[in-house]
């Protein structure tokens, strides 16, 4: 997650008003991204999710911050 901090900073700086997702399969975001700890670093660090499924290659759900 680290990197998608810089990367978020930069945009920040450069075009203020555009979002930044991380793009995160459903299989991940259900094995990883449920547990406390992403949970918390997710929202402290006001990460916004896009989760798709790449067999159906199908947007499934966007979460803002």
């Amino acid at each position: 997650m680290g990197q998608i901090q810089l990367y978020q900073w930069a945009l920040e700086e450069q075009e203020p008003e555009r979002q930044l997702f991380l793009a995160i399969s459903q299989a991940v975001y259900i094995s990883q991204f449920q547990r406390p700890i992403f949970q918390i670093a997710i929202q402290r660090n006001k990460i916004n999710l896009l989760i798709y499924s790449p067999d159906q290659e199908l947007i499934i759900k966007w979460i803002t911050h």
